[in-house]
């Protein structure tokens, strides 16, 4: 490229010449045949400034048609075409100039080349599935083998040939914006796997690409589940424990001073009788708590399956606070609402269940302070495909050790609390392909989002 200035000087310096000398010997041939006896020398010089002219026109025509051709392969990605270098030939300088851009286009090629092989060698070898295609035609530009292995085929040609595996998938992936993380089951072959999805859009040769990473969460939530499953053994253990051992070791102590009393051939003394009554009615009262955890146990496991229906949300949330309203300013809490209108798909009866559970809990709460006690519910739209709900409160909040297991059945951080009234609560929302969480600072209260689909 250093030689362009070069080139292009002797470029013009080679038709300057051929102008100057058509113009010397066109004077000249005037000159001869208008001013000078010699008139016969003036037809060889104008013959001469014809040929100049001729020249200069097959020179100029002839650099431009092989400037066209030079074009015409870069356009095609022909690089085999070479130009001859002969060192006495006009043209020498501009041969030499087109193989050495064409050198450049090889090398430049050969190194994207080497790039595309690169990076579908590093995107073959990543254990995670990834899609990228294109979202005019919907073409798939490159795709690995990781993704073949997640869906069970053995090609893909475009994005929409995966929704005879998937359609509501295939949607989802489609509609995704940038920067999104959306989770999804799948099921292929039996096979039930739950994806984390990650869009992100690029722009490469005028195309418009979009680049979809998947993660395969099946074994972590194997895990968090069996986790799960632990520390509800050992609240289910606890609880039982706590019935069981008393049940027996009072069935015990009436056994015994009865067996006594038979011994000894006497009846009760008045003091056994009040000791036996007063065993009884406790082991009645332990096996009530046992009639009632077990009726409990029965409910987080009955769950109807939601009737999904689009919902008006802000209305919806404005009924349960309605039917709290009066309870709340008997306790002088006061309720805050912020709800702009959004409409999710959701079961309008077991939400209202989850809201009512949110609200009762935050007033409880507040129940032991004598100021600042605030419930404020906030709706937030999270991109196209959900809305939030915070449910907030500023009571007593929730210790980090407790807030992770809130939403195990029968975990209960209430004195006399059954602890399902937050489990049922996750399991409703996670059968609408909703969650529940929180975020709790002991001291300053708790927030509890609803995280729902959303409906445009």
């Amino acid at each position: 490229m250093a030689n362009n200035p070069q080139l292009r000087k002797k470029l013009q310096l080679r038709v300057a010449l051929r102008l100057i000398g058509i113009c010397i010997f066109g004077c000249l041939t005037g000159f001869l045949f208008f001013d000078s006896p010699y008139w016969m020398a003036g037809i060889w010089t104008a013959v001469i400034t014809v040929a100049l002219f001729l020249e200069t026109i097959r020179f100029i025509v002839q650099s431009e048609q092989k400037l066209a051709a030079f074009l015409q392969a870069l356009k095609q990605n022909d690089f085999a075409i070479t130009f001859s270098e002969n060192k006495d030939a006009d043209s020498y300088d501009l041969h030499h100039a087109f193989n050495q851009l064409n050198d450049i286009f090889k090398r430049l090629r050969s190194e994207r080349e080497s790039q595309h092989h690169l990076l579908k060698a590093v995107i073959e070898s990543s254990s995670s599935p990834l899609i990228c295609y294109n979202e005019t035609g919907g073409e798939i530009y490159l795709i690995n083998q990781a993704t073949k292995n997640l869906f069970q085929v053995p090609f893909l040609q475009t994005i929409d040939s995966l929704r005879r595996i998937d359609p509501s998938l295939t949607n989802t992936m489609k509609e995704m914006i940038d920067g999104t993380r959306i989770t999804e089951k799948l099921k292929v072959g039996g096979k039930i796997s739950v994806l984390s999805i990650y869009a992100q859009h690029l722009l490469f040769e005028d195309q418009n690409l979009k680049l979809i990473s998947i993660h395969d969460m099946s074994s972590e939530l194997a895990a968090k589940e069996a986790e799960t499953w632990e520390k509800l053994l050992r609240v289910l253990t606890h609880e039982i424990s706590n019935s069981a051992i008393p049940l027996s070791t009072l069935s015990s102590y009436i056994y015994e001073m009865i067996m006594k009393a038979n011994k000894d051939e006497r009846m009760l003394t008045e003091d056994e009788r009040a000791d036996v009554m007063e065993s009884l009615k406790t082991i009645d009262q332990r096996s009530q708590s046992l009639k009632v955890f077990v009726q409990n146990f029965r409910k987080v496991n009955q769950i109807p399956e939601p009737q999904m229906e689009k919902v008006a949300l802000a209305a919806m949330a404005q009924e349960v606070v309605q039917l709290f309203s009066k309870e709340l300013k008997k306790e002088n809490i006061q309720i805050i609402t912020r709800l702009s209108d959004q409409f999710i798909y959701a079961d309008r009866n077991l939400t209202q269940q989850v809201l009512i559970n949110l609200i009762k809990n935050a007033a409880e709460a507040m129940i032991n302070l004598k100021e600042n006690k605030e419930i404020e519910l906030k709706i937030i739209p999270a991109g196209n495909r959900y809305v939030h709900l915070h449910v907030r409160d500023t009571g007593s909040g929730i210790v980090a050790e407790d807030a992770d297991q809130i939403f195990i059945p029968f975990y209960s951080t209430k004195k006399g609390g059954s602890g399902i009234g937050l489990s049922i609560s996750k399991q409703i929302m996670q059968k609408q392909k909703g969650d529940i969480t929180v975020l709790s600072e002991p001291g300053k209260g708790s927030v509890f989002t609803l995280s729902f689909v959303s409906i445009k």
